[in-house]
């Protein structure tokens, strides 16, 4: 029995060693493949379409458009772990320049943006932004545009230099509320997205790279897209201030702005006529979920409770649109004229 269970031991020893040495050897090859593919996209992304400016010992990328004289300045906050939004909202910027001032802000670690800022505190993080937008030679009042996650630094700046903020116009914008639970790792989880990220695994999983579905780009600026991704998805700034969400969260006082601060907050609906038509995907998941809820209404519930939530706020309008939540990927015009409407009942 004993000469047995030794054998059974020694086999099961023997495939563990060979599933890690064929594990190693299989990631050893993607990481490769995948430094070699970055020396090769690297042309791709050397030249930011904005200025550099140095903040802190390191450089991060101002993008500014527009006329310098515009009664509005737009100040972009993306969300964390969007890399590429220098280009991707280029269609947006567009249609938004030629009435107001754009100012865009990549944070350390996010597209142009060099990595090494070691202070992810909420503080930190909206002192860089204020410097590199100064430096850059904007000052004055500014309506702050947040999307998701970026709703935490947007309300912060508006707590703390509530003469600086004109208003804060949302995308899929969070509350620090929504996120004060969150206590930091979620058991390794986002360890093991940085090391997807930094290891290249993600040039295999085809959800994370974007599509131009309705022509809004040349062939160049997917190709910058892509690289901007490719190289900086859950870099290691990004999952530094992934880790900090909760703590910055709990720092930012969201009662002394809310129902203060001219707020005006767009919801992204992927399930609403007639972006849902579009979306092969959305529609699939719209229909697994009737099969299992004949009679419930998703479309709307789909951003009731959020929207339900926020709208108890004096001085914050919300509205839905049909599309994903970049939105101005799908819909640029349509989200630039609700921005247009809501800025003209401002003045």
């Amino acid at each position: 029995m004993k000469e047995f269970l030794h054998k059974i031991v020694k086999i099961f020893l023997i495939l563990l060693l060979l599933t890690a040495a064929i594990t190693i050897a299989v990631v050893g090859v993607v990481y490769f493949n995948h430094q070699t593919k970055l020396k090769e996209e690297s042309s791709l992304v050397e030249t930011p379409p904005g200025q550099m400016v140095e903040v802190d010992g390191h450089q991060m990328h101002v993008y500014i458009a527009g006329d310098e004289k515009a009664k509005h300045t737009i100040v972009f906050i993306h969300g964390n772990n969007m890399t590429d939004d220098s280009i991707a909202m280029q269609p947006l910027f567009g249609e938004l320049s030629a009435d107001y001032r754009i100012v865009y802000v990549d944070r350390p670690g996010n597209g142009y943006s060099e990595g090494g800022c070691k202070d992810k505190s909420v503080k930190h993080l909206t002192e860089e932004t204020r410097e590199a937008v100064n430096k850059a030679g904007v000052d004055g009042k500014v309506i702050l545009f947040a999307q998701t996650t970026g709703g935490i630094e947007a309300t912060y700046w508006a707590s703390q230099y509530p003469d600086e903020v004109e208003s804060i116009i949302g995308l899929d914008m969070y509350s620090p509320k929504e996120y004060e639970s969150d206590e930091g790792e979620d058991m390794g989880f986002r360890y093991m997205l940085y090391l997807f990220a930094r290891t290249g695994i993600i040039r295999h999983v085809d959800s994370v790279y974007p599509t131009d579905s309705y022509d809004l780009y040349t062939d160049k600026e997917m190709l910058i897209r892509k690289a901007l991704i490719s190289k900086t998805t859950y870099s290691k700034d990004i999952y530094e201030e992934d880790k900090m969400i909760g703590e910055n969260a709990r720092a930012t006082d969201q009662e002394s702005v809310y129902g203060k601060t001219p707020m005006f907050l767009i919801f992204s609906n992927p399930i609403k006529e007639p972006y849902l038509s579009t979306d092969s995907s959305a529609r699939e998941d719209l229909k697994k979920m009737q099969e299992s809820y004949p009679d419930y209404d998703f479309e709307k519930a789909y951003n009731e409770k959020r929207m339900k939530y926020f709208s108890k706020y004096d001085n914050v309008e919300c509205i839905e649109m049909a599309g994903p939540s970049a939105l101005y990927t799908y819909d640029p015009v349509g989200l630039a004229s609700r921005i247009h409407e809501y800025i003209e009942k401002m003045d």
